[in-house]
């Protein structure tokens, strides 16, 4: 009768005398309180929803890295008046560590998705879909069911100025030939990686993008008063 009372005690805890607690989720507000915030000159703020796999009670990466990757992204998009900020960040399980199929990649969106916001999920590994065996840094995702309904996802390798490329593509931009942008997949020695940018047909194109996407409520702009988007500039 003992053991049986123990057993009820221990099911009532929320486990069993011979079973371990599952860990709990880390705190992730360090990911909103720590990044970087729209900088007041600019007359778009857009915010993004971060997802971080979290595996073994830590997140698969640093707010430093975060930081990089929205610094290096507000620093070119603010030639169209755009910044972001982190807006939200939660966890996602340890079995979404890697994403290896593009089912993979619309069931690792698809439940999250809302309008209003950018959501950039980082993952352990995104494996290139397109090449057996090969790996990439990041990707604009649409889901397959319905295009509308997009995302960006980020490999824990991601290089800094990865986000602001799949923003670049968020914005409506395909991969270019331009020397001195970011859209460009060649390598090239002459460019320094805080050279790179975009090239200005590209900006004339992501500022007809950036408008579509807030009169379509894709996008929803931060900085008007009362909610109503600013005037643009």
């Amino acid at each position: 009768m003992t053991m049986l009372v123990a057993a009820l005690v221990a099911a009532l805890a929320g486990g069993s005398s011979g079973s371990a607690a599952a860990p709990a989720s880390p705190d992730l507000s360090a990911y909103v309180q720590q990044t970087p915030r729209c900088a007041a000159a600019v007359t778009r703020c857009f915010g993004v929803h971060l997802h971080l796999v979290v595996d073994g009670g830590a997140a698969i990466q640093t707010v430093e890295w975060v930081t990089s990757q929205v610094a290096e992204a507000n620093a070119r998009f603010a030639t169209i008046d755009v910044n972001f900020e982190i807006v939200a960040a939660d966890a996602l399980p340890a079995a979404d560590r890697e994403i290896d199929d593009r089912a993979e990649r619309d069931a690792l969106g698809d439940p999250h998705f809302s309008r209003g916001v950018a959501h950039v999920f980082v993952v352990g590994r995104l494996a290139d879909v397109d090449i057996a065996g090969g790996e990439i840094r990041g990707v604009h995702w649409r889901f397959r069911k319905d295009r509308s309904r997009r995302w960006v996802i980020l490999s824990k390798i991601a290089g800094a100025l990865t986000l602001a490329h799949e923003l670049g593509h968020f914005f409506g931009l395909p991969h270019s030939d331009y020397d001195e942008s970011v859209m460009n997949k060649a390598p090239r020695a002459a460019w320094l990686t805080g050279e790179l940018s975009f090239a200005e047909p590209e900006f004339a194109r992501m500022r007809r993008h950036r408008d579509r996407m807030v009169r379509e409520g894709m996008l929803a702009d931060r900085t008007g008063p009362e909610g109503q988007p600013a005037k643009l500039r």
